[in-house]
């Protein structure tokens, strides 16, 4: 059954995301706290997705040599193993699954590692349940887009043959799917938005990830690394101006 909110007529395609694959999604949950486990987990299946758990680093990389996993949540700090250590080990096989990290208050730096190791996305220690929720759908959405048409419609930021589609966050070169992060895909937007105007890495956070108190400047500079490598030839439209910041050239 298709549901006909994530359906959209873009020419003679159709973006088509399927209610029953999302939710349809497996989701591993690796935390050494029992508790925020089995929270996350009855949450997370309430809504309709498959979920397995790992209490440490060792049991999470088996668990993905093992299972097919779409996503996982990943608390940093686990005594064996960390998170970091553990997302490195998918980054080297080039192959691991999408990763939203757990992190407590005070891991700034951990939280600039992560997105340097692809992270999609992160979580403050303690969260809110609504709020793990609403980033969990948006990962899955990003990754489950299917048939993306370069064609602009409305309700899209195009760009030559750059398209980003606001509706389901999802990003399309010359036609092909482009795997975005959440903080890739909210910076590609906002510069594609104001072509020419030079914002400095402050303003860029304040208007990208306005509540986000863990992130730090140079996790600017680490996501429009990330962001260059995925955007072919439009890498140098995203350019940098010493001593100021980062803006789109037309």
């Amino acid at each position: 059954m298709i549901c006909n909110r994530f359906c959209r007529d873009i020419g003679t395609r159709f973006v088509v995301i399927r209610c029953m694959e999302m939710k349809n999604r497996t989701i591993l949950v690796v935390d050494d706290e029992p508790d925020i486990r089995e929270i996350l987990v009855f949450n997370l299946e309430h809504e309709g997705y498959r979920c397995l758990q790992a209490s440490c680093g060792q049991e999470a990389l088996r668990v993905v040599s093992a299972e097919h996993v779409d996503l996982v949540l990943l608390d940093i700090m686990m005594p064996d193993m960390s998170g970091l250590e553990v997302a490195e080990v998918w980054q080297k096989k080039g192959n691991g699954p999408a990763l939203i990290f757990l992190t407590a208050l005070g891991e700034e730096e951990d939280v600039l590692r992560g997105f340097e190791l692809g992270a999609d996305d992160y979580i403050h220690k303690p969260f809110s349940l609504k709020q793990v929720l609403a980033r969990v759908a948006a990962v899955i959405r990003r990754h489950s887009a299917v048939d993306v048409s370069s064609e602009p419609t409305e309700n899209t930021i195009v760009y030559e043959d750059l398209v980003l589609y606001e509706s389901l966050k999802t990003a399309a070169l010359a036609g092909v799917a482009v795997s975005l992060t959440r903080m890739e895909y909210e910076l590609l937007a906002f510069l594609l938005q104001h072509p020419g105007r030079v914002y400095s890495r402050t303003e860029i956070l304040q208007h990208v990830w306005p509540n986000d108190g863990l992130v730090l400047e140079r996790t600017v500079d680490v996501t429009v690394n990330r962001l260059r490598k995925k955007i072919g030839t439009y890498r140098e439209h995203l350019k940098a101006k010493t001593g100021y910041g980062y803006y789109w050239e037309k």
